[in-house]
């Protein structure tokens, strides 16, 4: 089989373990772990202290007890494509599979006497075990004395913790029949709507189910625990009381990654930071000895990357590397805020390797008017930032709660996920540099605001979507707070505006939100950022926008009073049954793709900004 490649931003999001991948020839499992091979090269470990241990004390359970942290995932090799190269092993899935040639009377795949209805077509379902597999990896069936190609079924059943498995075909097409029958089976397709009450699966014996019967609650019974894609599939005490659903493998939603993001964060010392972290395994394994720096002078390896460091900038920075994790279950957000908000003229270091170099603009050079001199408290041209993301579960059918959706002061992982390994010894992670413009956003301003007594009212019907939204899938609420709603929908509309003048196109922007709740800390905040991977990071034409924020924001903010699906947008202001997280929000007004949003374009009111043809409240920018 020829090289299949993912780069790394896929293999986390969208084709991690579990995943259903269509290659050329077979439909696939990603597998777990246990087979991402380095194959004996030497893998890169992720250095981010903060989030290993976020992930350590709320995934404790899933994790193994000698959890060694976070790696990339295997690299390409272009020199190595034998049996010896790196990379992540795949699994065959699904088992049924249908016959591509259309069936001929008198051979078994239609037997003599049998004629098919008017304006249907009828395809040989056959197992795995029927198939001859060559030996470059395809698959045919012989049928009549000659090799057939075939293709594997659209459909497979699946529940909401994860577990993947082949449908039981023969046993459903055969219920309150002979279960013992093994004559062949076909895949029935009526007309050319693909309607599930036009499709059927039909034994010669005269048993047949409706694809529309499938569909039915409860209908495929309850889960089986299969995951196809660990070692074991199956162990043999594990349960599960979730209902088995009938899953198309191209469906949206087969695969939601569950994956937490942090911006690194900077030291007095950057430069000094980035080098113990790239020898922090080496480090770490003599640091308890006696003469530690005699001997870290000793070894070549160290000695080339310390020989610019006095020893005790070394010890002093190790030292504060020990004391500046925290508490691990704080939310990232926190402690990024608190270092771009600072006010310093310079944040991080212009240094080679650096994690963070960022810029507090003047006011004066700003030139900010009216509400933006009293919105804004600060802008910051952040050059260089450093994100790392990390995969540590995935959900099928019904999407996680994301980290955003956590309350600020503290960050709650979705731990009811699939299992990315049996024994979780790592776990893969990316790391991305990029460039971005931070707003520090003043309290008082949000403050104001928040005490009228249109934003209370407003706000009451916000937490009651938010409480309806979580009903739908289940699991408790989480309340941002209006002013999340308020600084997401800004946030998405400046993003709209500066993807028009900075090069990049919208789907490369990201967004981190920064909204406190009643009880908290006020910290109010938005940074848009893009990132990439690779050693050179990006170009600099999204941060150099940082001294136009407010020209950019009037022009954002002048576009949201009329929408040109309006009124229909903005009569939507309420939300609906269906979609009680989105306001008066559209694609023509505020939906932004997928990749750029950090709360899957929920939470986003137009009308909480500007008057809208139906707002006559208090919005936050008059």
């Amino acid at each position: 089989m020829a090289d299949i490649t993912q780069n790394f931003s896929q293999l986390l999001l969208t084709y991690g373990p579990g995943a259903m991948m269509d290659l050329p020839d077979n439909a696939v499992v990603v597998s777990g772990l246990q087979d991402w091979d380095y194959k004996g090269s030497n893998w890169k470990p992720v250095e981010e202290e903060r989030l290993v241990a976020l992930l350590k004390q709320q995934l404790a359970d899933k994790l193994s007890p000698t959890f060694a942290g976070l790696r990339h995932p295997p690299m390409y090799d272009e020199e190595r494509r034998d049996s010896n190269a790196p990379g992540v092993g795949v699994r065959l899935f699904p088992g049924w599979f249908l016959v591509n040639e259309a069936p001929r009377k008198g051979t078994d795949m239609v037997p003599a006497g049998t004629a098919p209805a008017e304006n249907e077509k009828r395809r040989r379902m056959v197992e795995f075990s029927e198939l001859d597999v060559t030996a470059g990896g395809k698959l045919s069936y012989t049928g009549a004395g000659s090799k057939i190609g075939v293709n594997p079924i659209r459909f497979v059943g699946a529940c909401t913790k994860g577990h993947l498995q082949d449908i039981a075909w023969r046993y459903l097409a055969h219920r309150g029949r002979d279960q013992s029958c093994r004559k062949p089976l076909y895949w029935v397709e009526r007309g050319v709507s693909s309607d599930p009450s036009d499709i059927s699966v039909q034994c010669t014996c005269g048993a047949s189910i409706s694809m529309a019967d499938l569909y039915k609650p409860k209908f495929l019974g309850t889960c089986d625990c299969h995951s196809p894609w660990l070692t074991p599939r199956r162990v043999a005490d594990e349960t599960c009381a979730e209902d088995l659903r009938l899953l198309p493998r191209s469906a949206t939603n087969t695969y939601f990654a569950q994956t937490v993001t942090v911006i690194s964060l900077t030291k007095s010392d950057d430069r000094l930071r980035q080098t113990i972290a790239e020898n922090k395994t080496t480090v770490d394994g003599i640091r308890a000895l006696p003469n530690f720096i005699v001997v870290l002078r000793a070894i070549p390896q160290l000695k080339d990357a310390f020989k610019d460091f006095s020893d005790d900038a070394i010890l002093q920075a190790l030292n504060s590397d020990d004391s500046s994790d925290g508490n691990p279950s704080a939310h990232p957000h926190i402690a990024e805020f608190d270092m771009m908000a600072t006010g310093a003229p310079v944040i991080g270091s212009d240094s080679v390797g650096s994690f963070f170099y960022g810029e507090t603009l003047p006011r004066d050079a700003l030139n900010l008017q009216s509400p933006w001199d009293a919105f804004l408290q600060g802008v910051v041209r952040v050059h260089r930032l450093r994100e790392v993301t990390c995969l540590y579960g995935f959900t099928r059918l019904e999407p996680p709660p994301t980290p955003a959706e956590s309350e600020l002061d503290e960050i709650q992982l979705a731990v009811g996920g699939a299992d990315l390994a049996r024994n979780v010894e790592w776990l893969p992670a990316i790391e991305q540099l990029g460039e971005g413009i931070f707003l520090n956003i003043a309290p008082d301003f949000i403050q104001n605001w928040l005490d009228a007594k249109d934003t209370e009212d407003k706000a009451k019907n916000l937490r009651d979507r938010e409480r309806r939204d979580a009903a739908r899938f289940n699991r408790e609420p989480s309340h941002r707070g209006i002013a999340y709603w308020a600084l997401h929908s800004l946030s998405h509309a400046y993003m709209a505006e500066l993807a028009l003048e900075c090069g990049y196109p919208l789907s490369s922007l990201k967004e981190r939100i920064y909204s406190s709740g009643p009880a908290q800390t006020q910290r109010f905040g938005i940074l848009i950022y893009t990132s990439t991977a690779g050693g050179q990071g990006t170009l600099g034409g999204l941060s150099h926008m940082a001294v136009r924020a407010g020209d950019l924001l009037t022009r954002a903010t002048r576009r949201l009073t009329l929408c040109s699906n309006d009124p229909i947008c903005a009569e939507h202001s309420e939300g609906s049954e269906e979609y009680p997280l989105q306001g008066a929000a559209c694609h023509a007004c505020l939906l932004v793709p997928e990749t750029s949003c950090e709360a899957r374009n929920t939470r986003l009111d137009r009308g909480l900004l500007t008057r809208t043809v139906f707002e006559n409240g208090s919005p936050l920018l008059g």
